[in-house]
């Protein structure tokens, strides 16, 4: 595992958080619905590498495309009949996780330099707590 870096690592990637957003965004196809909590946590972990590297924009984008899965796997109706099974696979807390530190990532990337200005789109705002099931 990298060394935690102790510098937050200069802005390379875009240039506003809607330019980072549509980095994250992603396309749903026919992929099985295991291989999309597969690749979920492989995204998750990639994008905890990131923040302890203090690669900000690269972990933002990474925990975006996490929340994307996540929600591409939650729409799925074998995730519906397995609910438990994935939801153990993809782990108890990496949703909360990805959620607060997004937010926290666009709020420092909001004060950096060349962000400064910019705002997260409206289209874009995060739930903060998933929904549970009735019943």
């Amino acid at each position: 595992m990298p060394a935690v870096s102790t510098e937050v690592k200069e802005l390379y990637l875009c240039t506003s958080l809607g330019d980072l957003n549509k980095k994250a965004e992603i396309k749903a196809d026919k992929t099985s619905t295991r291989s999309y909590v597969q690749s979920a946590c492989k995204i998750f972990k990639a994008a905890e590498e990131c923040r302890l590297d203090r690669d900000e924009e690269k972990a933002y984008v990474l925990y975006m495309k996490y929340l994307t899965v996540y929600d591409i796997i939650k729409k799925r109706p074998d995730f519906k009949q397995q609910q438990d099974y994935y939801l153990t696979m993809l782990g108890p807390n990496s949703f909360k996780k990805a959620i607060e530190e997004a937010e926290k990532l666009s709020e420092s990337l909001k004060l950096s330099g060349d962000y400064a200005s910019l705002n997260m789109p409206e289209g874009k705002k995060i739930q903060l707590k998933p929904k549970k099931g009735n019943g």
